[in-house]
């Protein structure tokens, strides 16, 4: 089976241990994933404020790879552990049958992306919430995230800026545009 992997964050420039097949020059990810509502709206267990499928978002263009594993079960264990999370938050779409996986209602957005694809049998991605307003008590908001990030102590909001200049210009959200225009954390790194 061929399974692609979805990214649109950190996984895209750190893969570390994840089993991914890369094409002779790059790092094997294509630029041709499947729209999806992204947004800078969790809080991760280090501070950073990253990106997470959020309905009703603006959808961006997002990447994907593909796992050197060929069983959909193997796959989902090694981005498990890439994330540091449960299997129960990666998501999943199988092509023959139909079984869909997602805490976020992106069915249709990733059905009629796997249709166009046809070597590729299975797709899975990181299926994480966002929690800002759980973190820390008010609304995701431009204003709210700003102040999020510029009240950061300074090891983490290096952090925080790494993972935001990082983030492929594909991201192209609207807080990313804002973080650009107020905190001057401009893209680096993959185009």
């Amino acid at each position: 089976m061929k399974i692609a992997i979805l990214g649109w964050g950190s996984l895209i420039w750190d893969s570390q241990t994840l089993e991914i097949e890369k094409i002779l020059e790059g790092n094997g990810w294509f630029s041709d994933g499947p729209m999806l509502p992204i947004e800078f709206a969790r809080i991760s267990n280090d501070g950073r404020l990253t990106l997470v499928i959020v309905e009703g978002k603006k959808e961006v263009q997002t990447l994907y790879v593909i796992s050197k594993f060929k069983e959909l079960d193997h796959a989902i264990l090694d981005l498990s552990i890439r994330e540091s999370c449960g299997r129960n938050k990666i998501g999943c779409f199988v092509k023959s049958d139909g079984k869909f996986y997602s805490k976020s209602n992106i069915h249709n957005n990733i059905e009629s992306w796997i249709k166009r694809k046809n070597e590729i049998e299975a797709v899975i991605w990181t299926d994480l919430q966002m929690n800002f307003k759980e973190k820390i008590g008010v609304e995701l908001s431009v204003k709210n995230a700003i102040n999020y990030l510029r009240n950061l102590p300074a090891d983490v909001k290096v952090k925080a800026e790494q993972y935001i200049r990082e983030t492929p210009s594909a991201i192209d959200t609207i807080l990313r545009r804002s973080f650009e225009k107020e905190l001057k954390w401009l893209k680096i790194g993959i185009q």
